[in-house]
């Protein structure tokens, strides 16, 4: 046994009768078998202690109770004896080479393993729109149809007491308590499982999901979600960051591809080393093999110099190649024969070098239609396509607007002081469709804040959409915002129109189809 290895000690009247070895995952203590530390005494109840880690000690959680009950701790100071019921103590020591008297390991059943810490996730219940989110904490979460339990569930099918989810250093520890329809983690029955992002649990007829939070600990790039779907996205990006295939991002214009890609970067692997980004549909025609392969000085007129390419560039970390599906057919070619070599030579090159790197696309065309009418590559698509990351539009996840509003404002009021966004305002922007997702909804709240006081209201939005969403975003104003606009200018509509930001027929047809 390694030096220096923690154990729990458990002693009956004083009289040392097992050690336990402490692992990253919670110890059960109670007097029903299946408990990781089974007890006959009078005072524990069926299930009594979770035995935890906890900012860098160990503590005793009370589970024996109700929620109230529940939020108690003990700690567990090393070398010390803590009484656990009336006959029973338990000490938590570190011991050297020596065997203990007996050690008993937890059963685990199924494993399903990501090493995040269990404060960055969250548990979905129930499905689509209308699921419910609870951020888990540092305490253990009760399930069950009780009303004492931290998730209560209305399903018949559900025990009153049902399962745990204990958090460890590995993710999640599932806990069934002895439940009369069982616990289904991914379609497989389980009695104890540690469980990560992406882990699907069924209790009864109720689905539970646990996906990340979107909170930001500084250290990662800045995803703001509430949405099931977009959350789910980001525990899909958590759970394919290690991996070091190529990942295709698909969404339209504006639903935050770019942002996506770093943080594919910053939970990877290769987050020490460099992320470089290109837009594929940004280069000129005739400059896009040497910004993406390099050339060698001399290589055309006007090649003063040796220069390197984007994959070399990115030699080490990772590149991200947006709006592939704009790369003409000859460069498809020859980014095919660089992924299938790992080699790049330079235009005008005489001979090729190794490059390394994690490859993440981009596209919001649909790119397997693309293929079907010859006009991208089948092999190189399924080169690149060995991930696929989805992106919901904005206006199907309303969910986010006022999320995303606080987080673009942050960023607002730095440069142009304080601002805050009236609830009336706020309705009319989640009321929005969004053509151009977050992108275009940074941009009106840009335009509303500079042109606002201290206080956003409906006009400064509806003034904004109109300068910046376009013909749609004059659709959008309401026919009460229209006449308003028309009163204060005493019947000028060119007056009206000018101060609505939209162009006089456009204020005359409006009026024109509501009158």
């Amino acid at each position: 046994m390694a030096t220096g290895m923690e154990m729990l000690e458990l002693y009956q009247r004083e009289q040392l009768v097992a050690r336990y070895e402490l692992g990253g995952r919670a110890a059960e203590i109670g007097r029903v078998e299946g408990c990781d530390i089974v007890v006959a005494d009078p005072d524990i109840a069926d299930r009594h202690w979770l035995v935890m880690r906890k900012h860098g000690t160990v503590v005793l959680f009370d589970i024996s109770g109700g929620k109230r009950q529940r939020a108690l701790e003990h700690p567990l100071p090393l070398d010390r004896c803590v009484p656990i019921g009336r006959h029973y103590q338990l000490k938590r020591v570190t011991v050297g080479s020596a065997p203990p008297p007996r050690t008993q390991e937890p059963r685990t059943e199924a494993l399903a393993i990501l090493r995040l810490s269990a404060s960055r996730y969250l548990i979905l219940i129930g499905r689509g729109g209308d699921a419910r989110r609870l951020r888990v904490g540092e305490g253990p979460i009760h399930v069950g149809r009780a009303a004492d339990n931290d998730i209560v569930l209305v399903d018949r099918a559900v025990s009153e007491h049902h399962l745990r989810l204990e958090p460890c250093e590995a993710g999640l520890v599932l806990r069934d308590l002895g439940s009369r329809n069982g616990s289904f983690l991914n379609g497989v029955r389980v009695h104890t499982a540690v469980v990560g992002e992406g882990a699907h649990v069924r209790v009864g007829r109720t689905d539970l999901r646990v996906t990340a939070n979107s909170g930001n600990d500084g250290n990662e790039p800045t995803m703001v979600a509430e949405s099931s779907s977009m959350l789910q996205v980001l525990g899909d990006v958590r759970r394919v960051a290690p991996l070091p295939w190529p990942v295709l991002i698909v969404g339209e214009s504006g639903t935050g591809k770019e942002g996506i890609a770093k943080s594919l970067h910053e939970l990877g692997a290769r987050r020490a080393q460099r992320f470089v980004a290109v837009n594929a549909g940004g280069l000129a025609r005739d400059l896009v093999e040497s910004e993406l392969f390099g050339h060698e000085k001399g290589a055309f007129t006007g090649a003063l110099a040796a220069h390197k390419g984007v994959f070399e560039q990115a030699h080490g970390g990772t590149l991200f190649l947006d709006e592939i599906g704009e790369l003409p057919l000859p460069l498809q070619a020859r980014l095919l024969r660089v992924l299938e070599t790992g080699e790049v030579r330079r235009v005008g090159g005489e001979s090729a070098f190794a490059v390394d790197v994690r490859l993440v696309c981009a596209t919001h065309r649909d790119l397997r239609g693309m293929v079907q009418d010859g006009t991208f590559r089948q092999d190189l698509y399924y080169r690149i396509a060995r991930l696929v990351i989805e992106l919901p539009t904005l206006r199907s996840r309303p969910e986010d607007v006022r999320a995303l509003c606080q987080h673009f404002l942050r960023e607002i009021c730095v440069e142009l002081g304080p601002r805050e966004l009236s609830e009336e305002a706020q309705a009319r922007l989640v009321a929005y469709d969004w053509p151009g997702n977050a992108r275009e909804l940074r941009n009106v709240l840009c335009a509303a804040a500079a042109s606002a006081a201290l206080r956003i209201e409906p006009q400064d939005v509806d003034q904004a959409l109109a300068k910046v969403g376009g013909p749609l975003g004059a659709r959008q104003l309401s026919e009460e915002t229209l006449r308003r606009a028309v009163e204060e200018h005493k019947g000028n509509m060119s007056a009206a129109a000018r101060a609505l930001g939209i162009a006089r027929s456009t204020l005359r047809d409006r009026l024109k189809n509501v009158a």
